[in-house]
């Protein structure tokens, strides 16, 4: 994939005209209200796994016992544009953000509310340079001693690596910060793994710290999802590393609850595709210090949010000669509680996945 950079033409970069109006780049698409849509019903829903301690136990005595959920949702997501960019002043190096505000519910299929969600995305793409000029000689630093500024001055040129943030509040008590950025757009469909392929640790719903190896040193893994679960699933007993594991490939929704994101390629499987815009966040994007996440007194004590990452992909669908937006994401967010064997903390992979169009369009289409 190739990068979106910025203009790095510092003449061209913009504008120190206050009343600039926002450009929020590849997100301009995402404007509007989002729900589920998928031409196959029978898979017409987002997913999620979660795992999280088990009533009864604590991270000191008790550890590694563990609650795991894994059900279908349907989700309303809405996009609205702030109009004029919010300007951020540096110095030589200034910025137009693009903001956005979201708006996110999600319900199970039982109609409960599972999941709230409010904040910004932001685009950062919007760089500009500002010499000292006359109006900064004379506004901003009036009579005061300048030593050496004079007019044309200019310093270093700020070039990020990112130019994509999201921030966002979750009332479990949970701020998150993601940073990112988009690449140019792709001709056709977005590759999604198949077979022995579907093994990937960075994408599954078990985390390597979760005790994921036998006595006998025999791995849960690797196994390809894409064909009935393991042979030994149903016939473990006793403490085992794979007793312990083997809920999660018994589910009723084998092999999403294992590896989620096999359903954003089923979605799209018969679709004809034009093309996308792939978009990469996290709150550890290229090892940058600015993202991260913030959790209340209790969570952070028993059950932290340490790391949150988001695939995104913005799609062009043609059916019947006409040009659809649709909407896939994949976000990953690791919990940490109870010790792994070694001493270290186990990491706990909550996944959340779905396909969405523009509601307008998915009520025209009834």
């Amino acid at each position: 994939m190739k990068v979106n950079q910025p203009n790095k033409d510092v003449e061209e970069w913009g504008t120190t005209d206050p009343d600039k109006k926002a450009k929020f780049g590849v997100l301009e698409q995402l404007g509007g209200t989002w729900i589920n849509y998928n031409a196959n019903e029978d898979s017409n829903l987002g997913l999620h796994t979660i795992s999280m301690p088990s009533g009864g136990t604590n991270s000191e005595f008790m550890p590694g016992l563990y609650h795991f959920v894994c059900e279908n949702y349907t989700e309303e997501l809405t996009f609205k544009l702030v109009p004029d960019g919010v300007r951020n002043r540096g110095g030589y190096n200034e910025q137009y953000v693009g903001a956005i505000e979201y708006n996110q519910a999600i319900t199970n299929t039982d109609g409960k509310g599972i999941h709230e969600e409010n904040g910004m995305y932001m685009y950062l793409g919007d760089m500009y340079t500002h010499a000292v000029d006359e109006k900064t000689m004379k506004d901003d630093l009036g009579e005061v001693f300048t030593p050496g500024l004079k007019l044309g001055d200019k310093s270093q040129q700020f070039l990020p690596h990112y130019n994509i943030c999201r921030s966002g509040t979750i009332p479990h008590g949970n701020s998150i910060q993601l940073l990112g950025r988009d690449y140019l757009p792709e001709a056709g469909k977005p590759a999604f793994p198949e077979g022995d392929a579907t093994w990937d640790d960075d994408r599954l719903s078990i985390h390597p710290s979760m005790a994921v190896i036998m006595a006998d040193d025999k791995p849960i893994g690797p196994h390809n999802l894409d064909t009935d679960r393991p042979e030994w699933v149903g016939k473990e007993e006793g403490k085992s590393a794979r007793k312990y594991i083997e809920r999660i490939f018994a589910h009723d929704l084998y092999p999403y609850a294992v590896r989620p994101d096999i359903r954003l390629r089923e979605a799209i499987k018969d679709q004809n595709m034009k093309e996308f815009t792939f978009i990469d966040m996290g709150t550890r994007f290229a090892a940058t210090p600015n993202g991260g996440v913030l959790n209340t007194p209790l969570v952070a004590r028993y059950c932290p949010v340490t790391e949150m990452k988001m695939r995104l992909w913005i799609e062009t669908v043609i059916e019947d000669g006409e040009e659809i937006l649709q909407l896939q994401y994949e976000q990953i967010v690791f919990f940490e509680f109870s010790n792994f064997v070694d001493g270290s903390m186990t990491r706990w992979p909550h996944i959340m996945v779905n396909t969405l169009r523009k509601k307008d369009w998915v009520e025209a289409q009834k």
